[in-house]
Parts: C-alpha cells; sequence; structure tokens
C-alpha cells in the first residue's frame, strides 16, 4: 500500500517567514522511501510524525527556493547516517545542484560526497529509486530549471506538480495521475505570476481528471480565505473528489484512498 504523509503544507515567502503552515515537503512510502522538497521545519516534522530520516531512500527537490530546499542537506545527513555511510540519491533539478542564473546551487560538495547517486531531473527525464520509476515533468516557474514529479507506485500515479503557472504542457503531462498534488498558491481572484490560483487550479484539474487532487503550498491569503473553501469550489467545478491537505495529514492509496488528518495511526 502507498502511503504519503504531508509534512507541511505552506509555501511562499509569508507562510515560510511566519511558519503559517509548515514547510517541511511531501514524504513517500512504496517500498522506497522518498522526501520531496524538505523545506524548512522538514526535520522538526519527521520528529512529529515519528519518522527515521536514516530510512529515506532518495530526496527529490524540484527547485532551487528555500521552501523547496532548505532542510536538504539536513535530511542528506539523516540519510547517509550522519554521513558514517555512502547512501541515499539526490534527485534534484539543475538550479539546485549547479545554479542557475540567479539560483542556487542549494547542496554543498560536502554533503553531495554523502550521497550514492546523484542525479540531475530534467523534464522529459525520468529515473528509478529500489523499482519505483519517477518521471520529471515540466514547469512554468521563475526558476526555469524546476520540475515536477510523476510517481509510478504500485497504486497508481501519483504527481506531484510542483510550482508552476497554468500550461497545457505541464497539464498534459499529468495525464493518467490516480492523484494530483497541486501548488495552491493564491484563492479565487488573487493571481500572481509563476504560480497557480483557484481558477487556474480549476482548469488544471478539469483537463488531468485524476481520481483525486490534493491541494499544498498554501500561501498566507489563501490560507487566511480558507484553503478548504477553494478546494470545495474545484470540487464543485470539475466533479473530481478534491481536499486542501492540512500538515501531518497521511493518505493510503490501495482500492480506495482514505485520509487521516493526523499522524496518529499512519
Amino acid at each position: 500500500m502507498t502511503r504519503l504523509l504531508f509534512l507541511g503544507t505552506g509555501g511562499g515567502r509569508f507562510s515560510t517567514i511566519y511558519q503559517i503552515r509548515a514547510t517541511g515537503g511531501l514524504y513517500v512510502m512504496d517500498g522506497a522511501n522518498l522526501h520531496i522538497d524538505p523545506g524548512p521545519t522538514a526535520a522538526h516534522q519527521m520528529h512529529r510524525a515519528g519518522l527515521d530520516p536514516a530510512k529515506t531512500d532518495a530526496v527529490l527537490v524540484s527547485h532551487c527556493h528555500p521552501d523547496h530546499y532548505t532542510d536538504a542537506e539536513v535530511m542528506i545527513e539523516g540519510m547517509s547516517r550522519g554521513g558514517l555511510k555512502k547512501r541515499g540519491a539526490l534527485l534534484a533539478s539543475r538550479s539546485v545542484l549547479e545554479g542557475q542564473q540567479l539560483h542556487g546551487p542549494a547542496i554543498s560538495n560536502y554533503h553531495r560526497s554523502l550521497l550514492e547517486r546523484i542525479e540531475m531531473a530534467e523534464p522529459g527525464g525520468s529515473a528509478e529509486v529500489d523499482g519505483m520509476r519517477i518521471r520529471f515533468t515540466s514547469t512554468r516557474h521563475s526558476d526555469p530549471t524546476g520540475v515536477g514529479f510523476s510517481m509510478e507506485t504500485r497504486d497508481g500515479i501519483v504527481s506531484y506538480v510542483s510550482d508552476t503557472e497554468l500550461d497545457e504542457r505541464v497539464q498534459r503531462e499529468q495525464e493518467g495521475s490516480r492523484v494530483l498534488i497541486l501548488p495552491l498558491t493564491r484563492p479565487w481572484g488573487a493571481r500572481i505570476p509563476n504560480h497557480l490560483c483557484t481558477e487556474d487550479a480549476l482548469e488544471f484539474v478539469k483537463a488531468v481528471r485524476p481520481e483525486m487532487t490534493i491541494l499544498t503550498h498554501f500561501g498566507a491569503k489563501i490560507i487566511h480565505a480558507g484553503a478548504d473553501r477553494q478546494a470545495a469550489m474545484i470540487e464543485k467545478g470539475t466533479g473530481v473528489r478534491t481536499v486542501a491537505a492540512e500538515d501531518l495529514m497521511s493518505v493510503q492509496l490501495g482500492r480506495t484512498i482514505r485520509l487521516h488528518r493526523s499522524s496518529k495511526g499512519f
């Protein structure tokens, strides 16, 4: 059974600065243990959830913004048993690994030396971690090298889109997703460049039509406007079950998709 744990559901500058929601990323368990976008508070949220960083098999970083990469080096130290064992994989965008224009790089040479494998994630490419294939999908964002991650789990495709504007190519690359994880930074009527607002997310879901959409990466405005309210608007407009994630919410994928609003019983 595939399991997801939302270690943080905040995103953007002010959610991150004030920690209105945690920004610890997403943890995926499906044979391999993947930690996606471990931003600030990832280590703290791992502790709260009772997860051992030493059991992580790969860290995935979609792009070089601090709400997505800040705790990556800490998680690499955990994955490598405090640097005592060369272990684990890092799959990350070009900006995270090499730097691109004003972005990055974000991982020190020391932390790179602790890893068994490093792979650059670029749209159209893919990698395997313990038998799970992960496709790297496109984004349209201020970090031009950013990627999403489409994971071919035993229980269907789980697509983590990462930060992006509404874009036909980005939508097309999520087709076939059972679970679509969308970054919803702004509420209805408050669009900004490089991110999705509620009306954009509605169109995105209409195009992909997954079994379930899970919204995350909430900016301060959407948190104050009510993330559940935005989810209800998308569900009404698309007919697709749509949920606003909460910090430490877990998801279990089997024949049905089950949600738990805290890590208890996970």
